[in-house]
């Protein structure tokens, strides 16, 4: 047995990784695991970090675990023994087969990308019954709908193995269900896919804290994964293959190499990221400093970066134009932005982004689906020149409390939903308004749209401040219009004509239209609306007045009881 000297490992540690780390590791005992300096050396050298890897060290490395569970069965017969309907992938149509039952904001990259198949053994396995199995409000990664629909992939290379989850983007390493160990799923199912596939891999026998990998025998810690590709602060791997950056000469920039000798952007991921970076970056004078932990690169066109640890926290791009889809949409640590010269934006601009708070703008004009989802920071944001938005535009954005759009004309689904704080809205020119319009906003009081012809669903429901309310020339609203609106006192519908869903079930407003409003009193529609009189009266108990409907009936239904009322609303 070889003799372990441990104050060298100590040395070796504390100079790779930091005497913090290694004074954790010897407190820990870790010390004689053989080669702890190669099982670390991608792991970081925040404490923190290595403090959650101690008990997947200790079970496994330092204890004698038992051999993998041998099976003769196959891995199609063992995951239907588990309740899956489950195939093994060999083609793009079979690939993208499962995207039908991921929710539009939680697809997997895996859909997007045409060689995945070609470079990973693939099965997809859905549970029976899933079209009914419904989302959590909230969510964890190994309940019931998350592992209703999963896809295991390993690279061809082996080394690692990957099950990914229906809440992709949802809930934290999503890319690691059920610990990236098969047997989790049901006994025997490692051995049976290494022995089916003829590739070998790792799995841990301790959950892995969020964002490490175990790769061969290594644990490595990455910031994105993209594509079934991992990327470090100066890495990237995939399968059991780790690269390492030149970091005298080249800086990691996300998923990009900023390569300062060549003058160029390089990355195993040519997407409208990579391109937008090669036309920043490519054939420029490139200066480098460094100040504290912080990495500022700058060309001699003015052009910006600021990085740490491999993440890009703040971008100037002066002179870019057109950005194309998913742009930085796995940066998660970006603070500021500044793209003076942008017109067009394509789907997916650093939507899940956490930590931006300064934005801009300035000469924008068109924006595509899911712009800065779920920004967790930006509280001002002013488009004074954009013309056309998609849908789920800022959606999630909890700390807005300011928004210019004074151009725009059409607004798409899911504008603002579940923004809890804007007090401020400018949309003077917007005619068309989609579903779910800023549905449980929390503090906006007032909203003038002068120019509204059209509303779709859900519009405002469950708002608790808005007082003030301006509709002029609005034609055609859904159904759950305003429902569970708390401050409106006042509402004006002069030229509405059309109250009615336009669902193929052609289901009537009146069910929802207005409904639980607990302050308003008076409600201005067309005369021929004297049924949504009635549903009124009704259904809140403190309108008074129905301008412009049957007076005769507003006069009538206030006398009667409220089983007379029912009656009248049932017949």
């Amino acid at each position: 047995m070889v003799q372990i000297d441990t104050n060298v490992v100590f040395k070796n540690l504390k100079k790779h990784n930091g005497e913090a780390v290694a004074k954790l590791i010897r407190d820990n005992q870790l010390l004689d695991i053989p080669n702890i300096e190669h099982i670390l050396e991608f792991a970081g050298n925040n404490p923190e970090d290595i403090k959650k890897l101690v008990p997947v060290l200790r079970s496994q490395y330092k204890i004698i675990s038992a051999s993998v569970y041998d099976t003769e069965l196959e891995p199609l017969e063992l995951l239907k023994r588990a309740g899956y309907d489950a195939f093994v992938v060999t083609n793009l149509e079979q690939q993208n087969s499962i995207k039908k039952y991921f929710r539009p904001d939680e697809e997997l990259c895996t859909f997007r990308d045409k060689n995945r198949y070609k470079n990973n053994y693939m099965i997809h396995a859905v549970k029976l019954g899933a079209d009914e199995i419904k989302p959590s409000e909230t969510p964890e990664r190994q309940d019931e709908y998350g592992t209703s629909v999963i896809s295991i992939q390993i690279p061809k290379t082996g080394g690692t193995i990957s099950i990914k989850n229906r809440y992709n983007h949802t809930v934290n390493n999503p890319d690691a269900t059920f610990n990236n160990n098969p047997d989790n799923i049901i006994i025997g199912l490692t051995n049976s896919l290494q022995k089916f596939f003829g590739v070998q891999f790792n799995v841990s026998l301790v959950e892995l804290p969020d964002n490490y990998r175990l790769v061969e025998d290594q644990l490595v810690k990455y910031n994105y994964e993209i594509y079934n590709i991992y990327f470090g602060p100066n890495y990237y791997f995939t399968g059991d293959k780790i690269t390492k950056i030149n970091t005298g000469y080249q800086v990691m920039m996300d998923c990009l190499i900023l390569d300062e000798k060549e003058k160029e952007i390089t990355s195993p991921i040519h997407d409208d990221t990579y391109d937008v970076f090669c036309k920043a970056f490519n054939g420029k004078a490139i200066t480098r400093t460094t100040e504290k932990n912080e990495i500022i690169v700058t060309t001699n066109d003015g052009n910006r970066a600021v990085i740490k640890d491999g993440i890009i926290i703040e971008l100037g791009l002066p002179h870019i134009k057109e950005i194309g889809d998913g742009f930085l949409d796995s940066n998660e640590q970006l603070t500021s932005l500044n793209l003076p010269n942008v017109e067009t934006i394509g789907l997916d601009f650093l939507s899940y982004n956490e930590q931006l708070t300064s934005l801009k703008l300035p000469k924008v004009e068109s924006i595509g689906d899911y712009f800065l989802e779920r920004n967790k920071q930006l509280k001002s944001l002013n488009l004074p020149n954009v013309k056309t938005i998609g849908h789920d535009f800022l959606r999630e954005n909890t700390r807005l409390i300011s928004l210019n759009l004074p151009k725009v004309k059409e607004i798409d689904y899911n504008f603002l939903s579940e923004n809890t704080r804007l007090i401020s809205l400018n949309l003077p020119n917007v005619e068309i308004i989609g579903y779910n319009f800023l549905s449980y906003n929390k503090q906006l009081n007032s909203i003038n749209l002068p120019k509204v012809k059209e509303i779709g669903s859900c519009f405002l429901r469950g708002n608790t401040q808005l007082t003030s309310l301006n509709l002029p020339n609005v034609k055609k609203i859904s159904y759950d219009f305003l429902s569970k609106n708390e401050q409106l006192t006042s509402l004006s519908l002069p030229k509405v004509k059309i109250i009615w869903t336009t669902t193929p079930d052609q289901i009537p407003i009146l069910d929802r239209f207005l409904e639980c409003n607990n302050s308003l009193t008076t409600v201005n529609l067309p005369e021929k609306y004297k049924d949504l009189a009635k549903t009124l009266l009704t259904r809140n108990s403190k309108i008074k007045k129905i301008k412009n409907a049957i007076k005769q009936v507003t006069k009538r239904l206030q006398k009667l009881t409220n089983k007379q009322i029912t009656e009248i609303k049932e017949r």
